[in-house]
Formats: structure tokens, C-alpha cells, sequence
């Protein structure tokens, strides 16, 4: 099964659904994972929506929930053995750099068309960082026999 995404049109952002597909086969990754990806969803609903009060308090608590979630990945890093932390930690900063600009459009402009382009390139990102750098993270720890 594949992430579902629906399609963005003019200022209605891209929105992203959770699937089986998703899970990398360490639970307190793939419940990480699957409240991050919530997160985004409702700021993208708040979105499409045109709620610029919702959209901003939704920015808000991905933010918090995203910086956590890297935070512990981040930690993980040291206890998975071949692994390439400091390419999976640029994908990290990236991902930051590219919210930034989604907390400039929602809570400094208010501006949704722009939020609307941010999001479709930021839930794709978010996806292909999933199957890529961590997956390659909890094929590490499951390697090294260490739970998160």
C-alpha cells in the first residue's frame, strides 16, 4: 500500500493519510512517525480550509511535535551501528529550514497560496525521508538488536 496523496489545487495544500506502508518495524519510531505526519495533515486541512488561526496553532504543535521527534531520532544515532548520521542529520536540518518557511507563510504573511506550495513540497520530502533515511536508521538499530 502507498501514501495517499490528494492532489493540491491553487491555495488547497497537498494532504497526507498514514498507511501500513509507513511502518518501519519499531514502534516508538513508527508511533513518532504516525503523530508527525497527523500533525502535518491538520495543518494542511487548516489550509485548504482558509483558517489562518487554526493553520497557525496547527503550525505550532508539528513544530513541537517535529523538533521532538528529530531530537530522538537523533539520540538513537548512537546506538544504531552503521549508520550514516550526519547525511540523515542534514535531512533533519532541511526539513527544519523548509518549516521555517511554512511558519514565515502561515504566521508571519498569512499567506496560504504559499503555504499551500510549501506543503506540497514538504509532505513529499517528509514521505521520501520516512522510506529513506529512516528506514535505513531502524534497519541499523534492528541490526544492532537495540529497541528506541
Amino acid at each position: 500500500m502507498t501514501p495517499l496523496l490528494i492532489g493540491s489545487a491553487k491555495a488547497a495544500a497537498m494532504r497526507l493519510r498514514w498507511t501500513d506502508s509507513m511502518i518501519l518495524g519499531i514502534p516508538e519510531l513508527d508511533e513518532a512517525h504516525h503523530l508527525l505526519f497527523m500533525r502535518l495533515d491538520t495543518v494542511a486541512a487548516a489550509v485548504e480550509a482558509r483558517l489562518l488561526g487554526a493553520a497557525q496553532i496547527a503550525f505550532a504543535e508539528f513544530e513541537e511535535v517535529n523538533e521532538q521527534h528529530f531530537l530522538f531520532e537523533e539520540t538513537l544515532f548512537t546506538k544504531a551501528g552503521d549508520h550514516e548520521d550526519e547525511r540523515h542529520r542534514a535531512t533533519h536540518y532541511e526539513t527544519r529550514r523548509i518549516a521555517n518557511n511554512l511558519k514565515e507563510a502561515l504566521c508571519d504573511k498569512g499567506d496560504f497560496v504559499a503555504a499551500a506550495k510549501i506543503l506540497d513540497f514538504l509532505i513529499p520530502d517528509l514521505i521520501i525521508h520516512l522510506h529513506q533515511a529512516d528506514a535505513s536508521l531502524a534497519r541499523a538499530l534492528q541490526v544492532s538488536s537495540v529497541s528506541a
